[in-house]
C-alpha cells in the first residue's frame, strides 16, 4: 500500500508528557483546546436491563465505569476551559437505556459542542445474533438516538473556529458507501480538518486492533469473536470501500490527523503527514491547537512518548524528532 506524504497543514507537533498533546495547523482561526474522554464502559442499569442480561452479563463485570472523567470535562468546559468535547465511544459497556438516559442529560447540559461517535460497544449485546451492520442501526435507533440530537450517527460534520471536525462511526472496523460519499464532500471544502472514529486507523507497526484500513484484518486474524461472541470479521478482509476511505484520509492534504479511542492507552503516531492520537479511557486527554503559519516547510515534533511509531527516515536528536517532507516519497 502506497501512501503519498502530501504538502499537509500539520505544521508540528508537541507531546508535552503524559496524555497533553499541542499542535499546530494551518488554517485555524484561533487558539483552541479539546479534550477526549473515550472508553468510559460504564454499566448504568435499570428494571429494563433485565431481559437483556443474557447478552450483558461479561461486560457487566468488566466495567471500569469512569463516568467521572466526563463529568470533569463538562466542568472545565464550564468553567471555560475547553472548546470542544471529543467523545470517541465506548461511553456504555453495553446498551442500556439508563446510560443513554444519563450521558445525554449530561451531554446536552454542556456549554460547548460535545461529538459523540458510537464504539463497538455501545450498541453491541454479546451474543445477540446478526450482523454486525445491522445490530447497530438497531440499537441506535432502539437507544442511542438521544447521544446524537439531530446529527446522523454515522457521520457528521462540525466546525469550531475554523477547525472541521469529521466525526465518522467506524465502530465496526468497516466504512459504508454513504460515510466514503460523505467523507469525499466535506473535503472538497478548503478548511483543516481532523476525523474523529472509535477504531485507530492501520499505522504500518501497529496492532490488528488499529484495524481501519490494516491490511491483516480478517478472520483468521480475529482474536476475540469467541469471547465477545460475535459475528467472525470477513474471511476476504475489509470492504473495497473501507481501503479506499483509508486512502483518502491518508491522502488527503486537508485532514491534518485522527483522534481515536478503542485501544484504552494513549498512544501518538505520526504517519504520511499526519497525527493519529489514540486517548486513554483512565484520564482525560487534552489536546492544545495552535494556528500554524503556511510557510512552514519542516514538521516538527518532539516525542516524549516512548510508544510512538515514527514515519520512515525520521531521526531523533536529544529528544526532538524533525520530519522533512520529500515530495513524491512514500511509506508502504
Amino acid at each position: 500500500m502506497q501512501i503519498k506524504d502530501p504538502q499537509n497543514i500539520l505544521r508540528s507537533v508537541l507531546d508535552e508528557g503524559p496524555e497533553k498533546l499541542t499542535l499546530e495547523i494551518s488554517g485555524v482561526q484561533t487558539e483552541m483546546r479539546l479534550l477526549v474522554a473515550t472508553d468510559l464502559h460504564c454499566n448504568f442499569d435499570d428494571e429494563r436491563g433485565i431481559p437483556f442480561q443474557q447478552y450483558t452479563a461479561r461486560m457487566n463485570r468488566c466495567s471500569v465505569h469512569r463516568f467521572f472523567l466526563l463529568e470533569d470535562a463538562i466542568q472545565q468546559a464550564r468553567q471555560g476551559l475547553c472548546d470542544v468535547i471529543l467523545l470517541p465511544g465506548d461511553l456504555l459497556s453495553f446498551p442500556s437505556a439508563a446510560g443513554v438516559e444519563k450521558f445525554a442529560e449530561i451531554i446536552n447540559s454542556a456549554p460547548v459542542p460535545c461529538l459523540f461517535t458510537a464504539g463497538n460497544h455501545d450498541w453491541h449485546y454479546e451474543g445477540m445474533p446478526g450482523p454486525e451492520k445491522d445490530l447497530r442501526a438497531e440499537w441506535i435507533g432502539r437507544l442511542l438516538r438521544p447521544l446524537y440530537g439531530t446529527k446522523d450517527p454515522l457521520m457528521y460534520a462540525e466546525t469550531v473556529k475554523g477547525l472541521k471536525f469529521l466525526v465518522i462511526d467506524n465502530s465496526t472496523y468497516e466504512i459504508l458507501p454513504e460515510q466514503l460519499e460523505f467523507l469525499k464532500k466535506e473535503l472538497t471544502e478548503n478548511v483543516p480538518a481532523v476525523l474523529v472514529c472509535h477504531i485507530p486507523l492501520y499505522v504500518p507497526g501497529r496492532s490488528i486492533f488499529f484495524g481501519c484500513g490494516h491490511p491483516d484484518w480478517n478472520a483468521a486474524n480475529d482474536p476475540y469473536f469467541e469471547i465477545e461472541r460475535r459475528e467472525r470479521w470477513r474471511a476476504e478482509g475489509h470492504t473495497e470501500t473501507t481501503m479506499e476511505f483509508y486512502r483518502t484520509v491518508m491522502g488527503s492534504p486537508r485532514i491534518a490527523g485522527i483522534i481515536a479511542g478503542h485501544i484504552h492507552r494513549y498512544s501518538l503516531d505520526l504517519y504520511a503527514g499526519k497525527f493519529q492520537a489514540v486517548a486513554p479511557n483512565d484520564r482525560l486527554l487534552e489536546i492544545k491547537v495552535q494556528r500554524g503559519g503556511v510557510q512552514s516547510t519542516r514538521f516538527i515534533g518532539r516525542l516524549n512518548c516512548a510508544d510512538a511509531c515514527l514515519p520512515p527516515g525520521a531521526e531523533v536528536l536529544r529528544g526532538k524528532a524533525e520530519f522533512f517532507r520529500a515530495g513524491g516519497e512514500g511509506a508502504d
